[in-house]
């Protein structure tokens, strides 16, 4: 997942040491007969640095030396908004020099600087008023953009330039791209709405006009409100960040109901308070039915304190959509998408669903015989019964339950072989590197470097993996400095950090890691590649700052390198023994785990179908209404009354619109996979071209473009769809 600050407008674009069995890699070409420093260090913790009563002086977060301490912030943000103000005068200027794009871009770069890194310090620092420094910051840099939005100037500026397609420069193709991204981004916050001839927006117009006219013979055409429509943009957008954010904190908040609600037969799988029973998920995995269902029951139940905040947001996002110009919020964010528009997204998930159900009816069918092995009486399968059931049938597939091979995957091993994977394919490879000349949010945060084969730095990723009493982000990437061509010709590096959420290391025992956890990693890690491989020349366009069902698709395919038996079996090795699993056993796991993806694509279509139900054209006022008509018609089992599952969606708020973009993602990494990577996933000249068609442009070219380039073809919707019903043959 990404984790990066959304603005609309021109922001838009947030030692456990021990000898292993000596082996040779073909693959990778490399013998190993003991703990690489690599593997060593994230087989520990980093040793925490000593504070000395002589060396008070700090060194500042990312070696910034403004913070220092959590006053550093404002002056941050201060340098931002001179550099902003002296920015927007340059491109305004008749006499400029430079071209408008360039002017834009480093107008972004100043902004994103700081609150790309404001944001995920409020996420992740445990000191609070490191925290609240960084969230006021965050906001004013919010407040910023939305000013920015509003100057009339600078936006005639960029559209002159778009419109023209020339400058006082010569401009390429790139050059009118990006400067167009920045146009769309700008009219998405109504900015165009001054040349619209519409006075009062909504459905009240038509009668306003006609009392203007009757009353003081105003002619109709007259532009009289395109300031009040930019003020009610800036004010929506502001109901829409706070309903969004108080919805996303409230989705993982317990529930408490009454003990007596619970039967006492049960009770002691829950956590109490005394007087309340605390449910804090889904419990889904818990072998006991009656607990699996008291929890989706009691966890799901409707809360009228959740769903006034999702309300005010879907409610707000409608009225901004029609108010700068489109029929809904989806259509005016999927503009420069892969699939380019609201309809072409309905009919990706349309197509999909109806060509999934015999796979996952044969799916049902075969969870229901399992179910009935436990309990001859069964006769249903219920939603609280899929991930139990699965998990079951998955590990008897397997002959043994994942969890048993955790011990042949230590974070060193995964962190190396990623490593390794990346010298194979990309000739890169990670070093870690000494953070003493700079502060860090926590202690246990690894700071890597990215190198070439020449030792050159390409980029920094700052892994912060483990848990904290503190920490509560879900698994993410932050971006904190975008890669970008500089006019004396070197590189702007990127920097960005991976979060999440395991283990640490105890009594001499690594982070031994699932199979679950081991695709996180790739998936995140997919997302840092993006960012480190990129060579784009502007910053607004880096990595992952381009459309998210583009974005998701170098993350995505990192999965399938994750659930390859060839590549698992070359990062394998027990944190004591050091010996390696065989491939052999390993495809029997890895073919057990792509069992019920049939069942498993068909709730996330109706995850995908109800966001774009909830963001589109016609406003949605019963919420609990629609989602329970949605899920009769979408999901494999009956919808369960009294139960409000979409409380409990947070991408709600951060993935407005875009959810389908993972199953979107899926069906182009399985294509590039099959075109590139299938035979060999360590082929060099499969890296290379993947590398060169798709990762370096990050968002600096049309999505699809990229697509097409890296597939030989343009691929249509319903060869996407195609793409994801093959998996489910296999």
């Amino acid at each position: 997942m990404r984790y990066t600050l959304r603005s609309t407008g021109i922001l838009s674009r947030s030692l456990h040491r021990c000898a292993v069995v000596a082996r040779y890699s073909p693959q990778f070409g490399r013998s190993v007969a003991t703990w690489t420093p690599l593997a060593a260090a994230f087989n520990r913790k980093p040793e925490k640095k000593l504070f000395s009563i002589f060396n008070r002086q700090r060194k500042g977060l990312f070696g910034n030396s403004l913070l220092g301490d959590p006053s550093g912030f404002y002056l941050f943000k201060e340098q931002a908004d001179i550099e902003a103000d002296r920015l927007v005068r340059e491109a305004t200027s008749s006499i400029r020099t430079r071209n408008v794009v360039e002017i834009f871009d480093d107008l972004s770069n100043a902004l994103c600087r700081v609150a790309d890194m404001a944001e995920c310090i409020r996420v992740l620092h445990g000191d609070s008023q490191f925290a609240a420094s960084a969230e006021e910051a965050s906001s004013a840099m919010n407040d910023l953009v939305e000013n920015l939005n509003t100057n009339r100037p600078l936006y005639m500026a960029l559209k002159k330039v778009v419109d023209a397609g020339q400058d006082v420069k010569p401009m390429d193709d790139i050059d009118r791209y990006v400067a167009r991204l920045f146009l769309v981004d700008f009219e998405a916050a109504g900015i165009h709405l001054e040349e619209r001839k519409v006075g009062i927006p909504l459905d009240l117009a038509p009668f306003a006009w006609h009392l203007l006219f009757v009353l003081f013979y105003v002619p109709t055409d007259w532009d009289i409100f395109p300031a009040f429509q930019r003020k009610e943009v800036v004010k929506l957008n502001a109901k829409v960040l706070a309903a969004g954010m108080t919805f996303s904190r409230r989705c993982y908040e317990p529930h408490y109901v009454d003990a007596g609600m619970i039967p006492d037969a049960i009770k002691p799988y829950f956590h109490s308070d005394g007087k309340h029973i605390v449910i804090g998920n889904l419990m889904s995995d818990a072998p006991n039915e009656a607990v699996r269902e008291a929890a989706y029951r009691v966890f799901l139940m409707p809360d009228q304190h959740q769903l006034e905040p999702l309300q005010e947001m879907l409610t707000n996002r409608f009225h901004l959509a029609k108010l700068v110009g489109f029929s809904s919020h989806s259509d005016r964010i999927s503009r420069e998408s892969v699939l380019g528009s609201a309809g072409k997204i309905e009919q990706f998930l349309e197509t999909l669903s109806h060509n999934l159900r015999p796979h996952w009816e044969s799916n049902k069918k075969e969870l229901l015989d399992l179910k009935r092995q436990e309990n001859p009486r069964a006769t249903s399968l219920y939603p609280w019964d899929t991930t139990y059931l699965m998990t079951l049938a998955r590990s008897r597939d397997a002959d043994t339950e994942a969890s048993q091979y955790m011990s042949y995957f230590p974070l060193g091993a995964c962190m190396d072989g990623l490593s390794r994977l990346f010298e194979s394919i990309y000739d890169v490879h990670f070093v870690i590197e000494d953070a003493s000349d700079e502060d860090l949010w926590a202690a246990d945060v690894y700071k890597l470097s990215v190198r070439s084969a020449e030792d050159e730095v390409l980029g920094l990723i700052y892994c912060d993996l483990y848990q904290r009493p503190d920490k509560s982000s879900p698994d993410c990437h932050f971006s904190i400095q975008g890669g970008r061509r500089l006019p004396d010709g070197s590189y702007q590096i990127p920097k960005v950090v991976l979060s999440l959420n395991y283990e640490p290391p105890q009594s001499g025992v690594p982070c031994l890691m699932n199979f679950d956890q081991i695709d996180n990693l790739f998936h995140e890690m997919g997302h840092a590649m993006h960012s480190m491989l990129g060579r784009t020349r502007y910053q607004h366009v880096t990595g992952t700052r381009t459309s998210t069902d583009f974005a998701e698709i170098p993350s995505t395919i990192m999965e399938y390198f994750s659930s390859d038996p060839r590549v698992l079996s070359q990062i394998s090795r027990h944190y004591a023994s050091g010996e390696a699993l065989p491939e052999s056993l390993l495809g029997k796991v890895c073919a057990a785990r792509r069992k019920f993806s049939a069942l498993d694509f068909q709730l996330q279509t109706l995850y995908a179908v109800t966001d774009q139900r909830f963001h589109g054209s016609v406003e949605p006022k019963d919420l609990l209404k629609i989602f329970a008509d949605l899920h009769d018609e979408y999901a494999p089992f009956k919808y369960v009354p009294n139960t409000a599952w979409p409380t409990r969606f947070g991408h709600l708020f951060p993935y407005g619109g875009r959810y389908y973009s993972y199953l979107l993602a899926r069906a182009v990494a399985s294509d590039i996979w099959g075109k590139l990577f299938k035979a060999d996933p360590f082929s060099r000249e499969a890296g290379r071209k993947f590398r060169d068609h798709l990762l370096s442009h990050g968002g600096g070219r049309p999505p699809l473009e990229l697509i097409s380039n890296t597939l030989e073809h343009t691929p249509t919707v319903n060869e996407f769809v195609e793409a994801l019903i093959d998996q489910t043959k296999v």
